[in-house]
C-alpha cells in the first residue's frame, strides 16, 4: 500500500477530460466539475475543512446521480455501491491530502488493492469500473480514461488473484526494474557540495558564450528536430521552456531536464529526484554549466510523457543576433494533450490517409494538423 502510494505521488496518472462536443458525452451532471478545485489539491484536508466539506457535498451528488444512473442500476445492489464510493471519494481520497476524481487516474487502484480485506473484489471493481464510465458519460474524464481504469482493476485483479504472468518476474530485467523504483522513492541524500543554496549555477569561461543545441523528439517518427543557438548566461530554466515552444508545446505542465554526462537533475520539486543524481534548481543553473558533446534529456508533462534529447554540438562567440534563434527546423512538434508519442503517432498516419478522426478535428479547432510542416519564422516568434 506505502508502495503503491508512493508510486502514484511521483508518477500520477493524467485524468483528460473529453474533447469538446464528444458523442459519448450523453449526461448533464448534476454536480460541479471537480476541476474547480484543481488549485486545492494537494492541500491538507486538515488545513481546508470548508474546501473538504464542499468537495464531500459534491461527491455525494455524484454518487446520487451514478446510482440512479443506468450504469448505477447495473450493480444490483445500490446499498453496498453507495458505501463503496463514499469510503473511495469522501475518505479514502479526502483522508490527509485533497483529492478528486480528476487528480489522479491511478486512485482506483490504490482504494482497490487496499480494500480487498473489507468488501467482495469482483463487486468493488465493477463499482468503481462502472463509476468512472458514468463519469465519461457526464463528460468528467475522457472515454479512454474510464477505459484505463477499467484495463487498471481488471490488471490488479489478476495480479493479487495470482496470475502467474502478470504476477511473477520473468527475468533480471523485471527485478533490476523494481529496484530502480525503489531507488527513485528512496529519499533523496543531500550533497551539500552539489547542492548549491541560493548562489547562481555558472561557468565564467562560457558565461557570456553562444551555444549552439540540437533538440529531437524522443520516439516519435518522422523526425522533429530542431538546431538552435542559445546565451550560455539563460538558465536551464529557459533552456527548457524554449526548447517546449520551439516544438509547440504551450508551457501548461511540468517539467525538468537531465544532464546525462554530470547525472544532475534540474527541477523545482521539494521532494523527488531520481536514483543516483543530483537536484540542482532549475532557475539557478545556467547553460554555461554545459559543456561541447553534453546531452541533456527535458521531460514535458509527465502525463503524456514527452521527452526532447539535446546535444550540445558546439561553443562559439556571441554574434549580434537575438537569442535564442532557431537556426533550423524539422517537423511540426508535439500536439498538446494528446496522449504522448503513442497517439501522436497514430494521429500522423491518420492524417497521411486523409482519415482523422471528426471529433479529435474538432478538438483542434476544425483544422488539421500538418506534422510534417513547420515554420522557422513562427518559432522565432513563439521564443522570442
Amino acid at each position: 500500500m506505502k508502495f503503491c502510494q508512493l508510486v502514484n505521488k511521483e508518477y500520477p496518472v493524467k485524468v483528460k477530460a473529453p474533447r469538446p462536443g464528444a458523442k459519448y458525452c450523453t449526461i448533464k451532471p448534476q454536480f460541479k466539475d471537480p476541476r474547480i478545485w484543481a488549485d486545492d489539491e494537494g492541500k491538507a484536508s486538515v488545513d481546508n475543512p470548508a474546501t473538504v466539506q464542499a468537495i464531500s457535498q459534491n461527491n455525494q451528488q455524484m454518487i446520487d446521480q451514478f446510482i440512479a444512473s443506468a450504469d448505477g442500476q447495473l450493480m444490483g445492489d445500490d446499498k453496498t455501491a453507495r458505501r463503496i464510493l463514499d469510503q473511495f471519494l469522501n475518505h479514502f481520497m479526502l483522508k490527509n491530502k485533497i483529492c478528486t476524481v480528476t487528480t489522479n487516474l491511478a486512485a482506483p487502484n490504490i482504494f482497490f488493492a487496499g480494500t480487498l480485506d473489507q468488501i467482495d473484489e469482483d463487486l468493488l471493481s465493477a463499482t468503481l469500473s462502472n463509476f468512472y464510465v458514468f463519469l465519461s458519460r457526464t463528460g468528467i474524464v475522457s472515454q479512454s480514461a474510464s477505459r484505463d481504469v477499467v484495463d487498471y482493476l481488471d490488471t490488479s485483479y489478476d495480479i493479487i488473484n495470482g496470475e502467474p504472468e502478470l504476477a511473477a518476474p520473468e527475468d533480471d530485467y523485471q527485478d533490476s526494474f523494481i529496484q530502480q523504483l525503489l531507488d527513485e522513492l528512496s529519499p533523496a541524500q543531500a550533497d551539500t557540495s552539489a547542492n548549491v543554496g541560493n548562489r547562481q549555477l555558472i561557468n565564467p569561461e562560457n558565461y557570456d558564450q553562444a551555444y549552439v543545441i540540437t533538440a529531437k523528439l524522443a520516439d516519435f517518427k518522422p523526425l522533429a528536430s530542431r538546431t538552435f543557438v542559445i546565451k550560455g548566461s539563460s538558465t536551464i530554466e529557459e533552456l527548457a521552456e524554449t526548447v517546449i515552444l520551439m516544438f509547440h508545446g504551450d508551457l501548461a505542465h511540468l517539467y525538468d531536464a537531465i544532464n546525462e554526462q554530470t547525472e544532475e537533475f534540474y527541477t523545482q520539486s521539494e521532494d523527488f529526484v531520481p536514483g543516483g543524481m543530483t537536484k540542482v534548481k532549475l532557475d539557478l543553473a545556467t547553460v554555461s554549466l554545459l559543456n561541447e558533446k553534453d546531452k541533456l534529456t527535458i521531460h514535458y508533462d509527465y502525463g503524456d510523457g514527452w521527452e526532447f534529447k539535446l546535444h550540445v554540438q558546439k561553443i562559439q562567440p556571441v554574434t549580434n543576433e537575438e537569442l535564442p534563434h532557431v537556426q533550423k527546423a524539422r517537423g511540426y512538434g508535439i500536439i498538446e494533450d494528446i496522449g504522448g508519442v503513442g497517439a501522436l503517432e497514430q494521429y500522423y498516419d491518420d492524417y497521411q490517409k486523409g482519415q482523422v478522426d471528426p471529433d479529435l478535428l474538432d478538438w483542434l479547432g476544425g483544422e488539421a494538423i500538418d506534422l510534417n510542416a513547420v515554420d522557422i519564422n513562427e518559432l522565432n516568434q513563439l521564443i522570442k
